[in-house]
């Protein structure tokens, strides 16, 4: 990213710009047609165009050589109001209601009872009682039936009668009288009264605090700095370091071997009947002889070989150089204390 500090672009010929600003949005078209490039002269200046272009964004755009904007801080501001002021009250309210008294008081008072008075009177009681009476009776014998010598019973009635012990009861009146309670009352107006506490209210004048957005903006400032960048210088030491490794190399020892040859003899016999007749007869013939038997076997080789160790050490190199920032101017407004 290059520097703005060599050149100075400024605008020599027509410039037409169009603004369209929504709600928190302010678009701004530059058309140029000719711009021409002269050396920076004096950066103090440029910083502060860069704030004059802030504080004409009003928190829209920043300038494009700080980054400075503006912004809305609220301030308490008083204004005038009323207000409702109370203060602490007793208010009697009473309540009247009828109150009823009684008393007892004793009278005589009397009511007739009736009482049962008996006694014992003699009662005759007669019953009917059946006698049985019985007469000899006979008859003559018949040519039919033969005679008869028996009994001739019946019942009498006859009167008994004893006297027995009966209760007769009557009413007989009695009056009784007694000494009875009986309450008295009277109705007496009675008055309650309670104090209840109460406020008593009315509007007074006073202020009433309300926020108020203000709109402050950043400055461009130019500053001095050091720049302090931290370089590594490197020193290395060469060591020693042989290179081993596994290898393989082949081992052969001596070992006895049976070898075998096999030889062909040739025999013939001769027959008168088929002439000479050969066959040829094999034979074996074996001998141990010395044959190498060899295998690879690991060993450790080792190579001259070396190795760098190095280390680097931190360095600070310092430059100075021109910044600018942005910030805040001192403050020239500050929150209303009378409310």
């Amino acid at each position: 990213m290059g520097s703005l500090a060599p050149t100075f672009c400024r605008i020599t010929s027509h410039q037409n710009t169009n603004s369209i600003m929504t709600s928190r949005t302010l678009l701004v078209i530059f058309i140029f047609k000719n711009v021409v490039c002269e050396p920076l002269l004096d950066p103090v200046a440029v910083a502060e165009a860069g704030t004059v272009i802030a504080e004409a964004s009003a928190d829209y755009v920043v300038d494009l050589l700080c980054g400075c904007g503006c912004r809305f801080v609220d301030v308490k501001t008083c204004l005038a109001d009323t207000k409702k002021l109370c203060k602490d009250i007793v208010k009697s309210k009473c309540v009247t209601k009828d109150k009823v008294e009684c008393k007892d008081e004793y009278k005589e008072e009397c009511k007739t009872v009736y009482n049962d008075v008996c006694h014992v009177e003699k009662k005759k009681a007669c019953k009917t009682e059946y006698k049985e009476i019985c007469k000899p009776v006979y008859k003559a014998p018949t040519y039919k039936t033969p005679a008869y010598n028996g009994q001739k019973c019946e019942k009498v009635p006859e009167e008994k009668c004893a006297y027995l012990d009966e209760k007769v009861c009557k009413k007989v009146p009695e009056k009784k009288c007694s000494r009875v309670k009986v309450p008295k009352c009277l109705t007496i107006p009675e008055e309650t009264c309670r104090d209840i506490p109460a406020k008593d209210c009315k509007e007074v004048p006073t202020l009433k605090p309300y926020k108020k957005s203000v709109k402050e903006c950043q400055r461009c400032e130019t500053y001095e700095d050091l720049v302090i960048d931290i370089t590594y210088e490197k020193n290395c030491q060469r060591h020693k370091k042989p290179n081993c490794y596994t290898a393989y190399k082949e081992v052969c020892t001596p070992e006895s071997k049976e070898e075998c040859t096999t030889t062909y003899e040739e025999k013939c016999t001769v027959t008168y009947a088929h002439g000479k007749k050969c066959e040829k007869i094999p034979h074996k013939h074996c001998k141990y002889v010395q044959v190498p038997r060899c295998e690879k076997s690991p060993y450790q080789k080792c190579e001259e070989g070396f190795e760098d160790k190095c280390k680097e050490t931190p360095k600070k190199v310092g430059e100075k150089v021109t910044k600018h920032r942005c910030s805040w101017p001192k403050r020239s407004f500050f929150d209303d204390t009378r409310c």
